[in-house]
Order: C-alpha cells, then structure tokens, then sequence
C-alpha cells in the first residue's frame, strides 16, 4: 500500500480516532448456541444441513430459528447470517452429527488463534483458525454478504451527500435497467480471478467491492462504490458479465478501479469523511493534466484508508490504473498482480 504522505499525516490520525462502532452489540455466541440446539432438535439433521449449504447465498439468521429458538431483537441483526464451511473429504450425505456451529473471534484478525463454537449437544469447542477443521461448521457471521450490500449502498449515497459522486440520478452500475433515453456507454467485466481475497477458512466466501475513481470537470472528483457478491474464492475464475464502468457519469475516458474485501464492522461515514480530508488536502485540482488528476485522487483514496485503522480491516486487495473508455482487456493484470480480468467497451440501449 502506498505510504501515506505527511500533508495527509495529521487529518487520518484525527479521522482514525473516531473507532468503529457496532449500532448495537450482536451476541454471536447466543446465536451460536442456539441454531446448535435448533440442528440437534430437528428430526432431519442432514437435510436441514443440505438446505444451508445449497442456498444460493447465506441464510439471514433471523428467517431460520424457529419461535422456540428465536432470540431477542438486540441479539440478531438484519444482516447477520450464516454459511455452511464443509471439508473437501465430507459430502452432503454424511452423517453430520458432529457438526459444530461457530464465529469468527472478536479483535484483529491477524491476532486469531482459535475460535469458540458450540457442539450440537451444547458443549463448547474450540477450533483452530489458522488451519480448517476435519468436522463441518456452520458459521455465524454479522459482516458477510448482507452487510456488504448495505454498506456498499450507503457508501454511494455518502459519497455523493459529500461531494465526492455526481450529485445526480446515476444510471445504475451493475444493471442496464435504468439507462437513460439514449442509453450509455460502459465497460463490462467478462472474465476475473483473484490470487488471494484476504479470508481465511472461517471468514468463509469473500465480499468483494471496488472504487471507481475518475474526474468531473475542473477535476472534481467522481468515486463510485460497486459491489462483487459473486467473487467469493481464490484462483477461481468468474464470468459475471458485470457492467462495471458507466462512462456517462464521467467527464474525461479513463479512471482507476480499487479492489477491496469486506471485513468488518468499519464505519462507513468516517470513511468517507476521511476521503474528504484527503481527497481535497492538497487543495483544487483544477488546471491539473487529467490523467494526472485521477492518479492523484487514486493516490489519495489508497492512502485514506490504511490497514492500522481498524481492528479488522477492510483488505486493500489491489489496484488497476488508466482504464480506458472503449479498450478492450484481455487478461488484463493490476498493479499487484492479484487481480486479473477482461473487460470490454459496452453500450446500453434505452428501453
């Protein structure tokens, strides 16, 4: 990551004490507790299991304990979840009575050791984080895929409240469905694979975003936030057709795109009042080549959010700079050599 200037030195430090809060405490261990009761009470173990695994994403806690198990409200929240980590030597059809239900540790990641977990007897486990276990896990997780899409949402509305995305409806940048009435040009991802998207076993499926970072006239910053559900294991490679790039909201052909994994309960708002700091701690950037503009702000936005902030980061995974309007990419590889990819010029008719 690049190394954080120090004009920008002293605004971060201020923004970083502001530490991350949870709205309200969720009590993993309750919960853990209690879909183990749930599972050893179900006259179906097996299927019930088989459920969990299939669903296409994670189940939302709160559809799946039942009235006698259901906890209260302060307890579980919206966007707490669970998924189904299985060994690569069991199968579905297993006897799944030794299952474990479990989550992640509180604290840095980088200081896990092992995480508590409840049998489906009820006794506490404990399993090791850094190596997967021989048993299957169903893990409870309050910042997975729910809490990416929400937060991703209100990342973009943030950005725009405080100048740094076009204060405009934006034609959408995952979807043609609100083109405008001529339509749009975009760039579609076609292809992608990552090396390493920062999650260890108990972490479960990555939550993939990026940042599209480009300029408005005068140089005036344009950062969108666009979420990557589908991207979810290492060297393994995808065919989203995602329409990633939606040109129209961008006055000059080129921007630069930040990958990032969701990790953690960071606060969104901070964020983004610390890219407003450093974003525009230079001063304008009017008169600036913009080329070289985009750069800077790019620059900025990775320097904005280093690793040291919080206790469970969101991972700078990579970045890919001067993507082009109407270029094509084939096994395009960013600046890490973590991330590679096709992209390629296209246009949205209106309905």
């Amino acid at each position: 990551m690049l190394k954080i200037n120090s004009m920008l030195s002293t605004a971060l430090c201020t923004a970083a004490a502001l530490t991350s809060l949870q709205a309200f405490a969720i009590d993993k261990s309750a919960i853990a507790e209690q879909i183990a009761s749930q599972l050893h009470a179900s006259a179906n173990l097996n299927t019930e299991v088989q459920n969990i695994e299939r669903s296409h994403t994670p189940i939302l806690v709160n559809t799946f304990l039942n009235t006698e198990h259901k906890l209260a409200k302060e307890e579980v929240g919206n966007t707490t979840e669970m998924w189904l980590y299985l060994p690569k030597d069991r199968a579905l059809s297993d006897d799944m009575s030794d299952l474990v239900v479990s989550y992640p540790p509180a604290g840095d990641e980088k200081s896990w050791t092992e995480a508590e977990g409840y049998s489906l007897d009820g006794d506490k486990v404990q399993l090791d984080v850094n190596n997967a276990p021989d048993v299957p896990v169903v893990v409870i997780d309050d910042h997975g895929y729910y809490a990416m899409k929400s937060k991703v949402s209100n990342l973009n509305k943030m950005l725009k409240k405080n100048g740094l995305q076009k204060d405009m409806p934006l034609p959408s940048v995952t979807t043609a469905a609100t083109a405008t009435a001529t339509g749009f040009e975009s760039s579609k991802i076609t292809k992608i694979k990552f090396a390493d998207t920062k999650e260890s076993w108990l972490k479960g499926p990555a939550e993939m975003y990026a940042l599209v970072t480009g300029v408005l006239s005068k140089n005036k910053p344009q950062i969108v936030a666009v979420e990557m559900p589908y991207l979810d294991y290492n060297e393994t490679t995808y065919y989203p057709d995602q329409i990633f790039i939606n040109w129209s909201i961008y006055d000059h052909a080129a921007v630069d795109m930040l990958f990032y994994e969701h990790d953690n309960d960071t606060n969104y708002k901070q964020i983004v009042q610390a890219l407003v700091t450093a974003v525009g701690a230079a001063g304008s950037l009017a008169g600036w080549p913009p080329a070289s503009a985009i750069a800077e702000i790019t620059n900025r936005v990775i320097a904005a959010m280093p690793d040291s902030w919080y206790t469970d980061q969101d991972d700078f995974a990579d970045s890919c700079y001067t993507m082009l309007k109407g270029k094509t990419y084939k096994d395009k590889i960013c600046a890490a050599q973590n991330v590679k990819f096709d992209m390629e010029p296209f246009f949205v008719d209106a309905n």
